[in-house]
């Protein structure tokens, strides 16, 4: 009796860290926007990775003493690889694409992740495709369909920046399905620290030949404490969250919840756009979480 309750326990205290993971996620996107007004997004992916790599390398070296195998020689390559496409190109995809576009486009598009995160994992024989995660996929993205209407912030979309924020889905897919293999044996904290320290190492000439540049003066106290939520919030706990749900949940399973990002987006974006509450944004929301139900359940 008391082996369920602990299991019970500990698969709620999961999934609650998951939901807030990307509750915490969704909010990054109003708060970047925010940092993006007066810091370029090329600037801003080179500070952010590498305060967050420090950090992260910091709590991993703090905690790998919990009798997992430690990382072998050869693969470090591999996890190297992972932190560039799902770390470095991801950052600026999507810090550049979020300076081109409107925050409801690219939660939108970003929305499209777990499409290819489910392809990825079937291709490499992790996931099997299922009718039931098809349909809570489909019911989700119809709920992003419906919340995204044409408003005063689709006037501020691109083309370009969209095709970026699709950019930054894609890697991040390729970044959850392969160090989902890594997380299995070492622990996702081991896959996040070094893959994160190779993605800002990747970025750090970029980062310094920028930042020799720019006047730091002219940024303002909001624009800094958007870009600490960004860093601390979002690109450290949060990813600290993901990597405890990483090796304990699917990787199509985990990457459901991304449409969790944009109900939040869109609502914290509201009173900074001037956007009202209405019938779309809540049917919107609901369907999204009904799809989200869905695909966990299957």
């Amino acid at each position: 009796m008391s082996d369920g309750s602990s299991k019970g326990r500990g698969q709620l205290f999961l999934y609650l860290t998951v939901v807030a993971v990307y509750l915490f996620w969704g909010g990054n996107f109003v708060f970047s926007k925010v940092a993006l007004k007066e810091m370029p997004g090329t600037l801003v992916a080179g500070m952010r990775t590498a305060i967050a790599a420090a950090l992260l390398l910091a709590v991993y070296k703090g905690r790998n003493s919990d009798g997992r195998p430690p990382l072998r020689l050869d693969e470090y390559p591999r996890l190297c690889l992972i932190g560039v496409f799902g770390i470095a190109i991801n950052q600026i995809c999507f810090l550049v694409g979020l300076s081109l576009t409107s925050a409801s486009h690219a939660a939108l598009v970003i929305s499209l992740t777990p499409f290819m995160v489910l392809a990825l994992a079937w291709f490499r024989g992790q996931e099997a495709f299922t009718s039931k995660r098809a349909i809570g996929l489909a019911v989700a993205v119809c709920g992003m369909l419906l919340l995204q209407r044409p408003s005063v912030s689709a006037q501020t979309a691109s083309l370009a920046g969209d095709l970026l924020i699709l950019g930054a889905g894609l890697s991040f897919a390729v970044y959850t399905v392969f160090g989902k293999e890594l997380a299995a044996e070492h622990g996702g904290m081991a896959v996040i620290a070094v893959s994160y320290t190779a993605g800002s190492l990747f970025l750090l000439p970029m980062t310094l030949f920028l930042a020799s540049r720019f006047d730091f003066a002219q940024v303002s106290a909001a624009a800094w404490w958007a870009f600490g939520y960004m860093t601390i919030v979002s690109s450290v706990l949060c990813y600290i969250g993901w990597a405890y749900a990483l090796k304990r949940l699917s990787a199509s399973r985990l990457s459901a919840f991304s449409y969790l990002q944009p109900l939040v987006a869109t609502a914290l974006a509201l009173p900074m756009l001037g956007e009202p509450v209405t019938a779309t944004l809540v049917g919107g929301g609901s369907l999204i979480f009904a799809g989200v139900f869905l695909s966990e359940r299957a």
